[in-house]
């Protein structure tokens, strides 16, 4: 009688493990996906700062070049330099030229940086997924063999 009742208890504690090993492993596969998801948030979050910034710098750069020209033009002017002047036409559009290539490489560089930010993102959103998955996978494998086997104890007496 004892015999059968240990069985039982094993059975029962088996039945226990197998129920605590499947959280476990869904537990640990939700703890993977939530720092994923954190990461994503945060460089989502990042993404849409640096959009801000590069607005701003392209708006910057866009009055400093302004009030260059407007310095050279003011310059020219009180030197009473003739306004369509080739010479003083190609100095003011080279310095634009100059400004304009500046603010397009710091857009740039800002905005190559969010579209990173962005890929990065995506990239953890698909990993706290594929994590759950992996979690849900997992313990549904380790649920089953660990049932196969207590089943395989009972009938064969092992």
């Amino acid at each position: 009688m004892n015999s059968g009742s240990s069985g039982g208890g094993a059975s029962g504690g088996s039945i226990a493990s197998i129920g605590l090993q499947t959280y476990a492993t869904l537990l640990k596969a939700q703890g993977v996906a939530t720092a994923d998801q954190y990461q994503a948030d945060r460089l989502e979050k990042a993404a849409q700062y640096g959009e801000v910034k590069a607005a701003q710098t392209s708006a910057q750069m866009t009055r400093s070049l302004t009030t260059t020209l407007g310095n050279i033009d003011a310059v020219r002017a009180a030197a009473n330099a003739d306004p369509s002047s080739p010479t003083g036409a190609a100095f003011r559009d080279n310095q634009e030229m100059i400004g304009n290539e500046q603010r397009g490489i710091a857009v740039g560089n800002i905005e190559a940086q969010v579209a990173q930010d962005r890929a990065d993102a995506a990239y953890y959103r698909q990993a706290s997924s594929d994590a759950m998955l992996s979690g849900y996978i997992s313990a549904g494998a380790n649920a089953f063999s660990s049932i196969e086997g207590t089943v395989t104890k009972m009938f064969t007496g092992a």
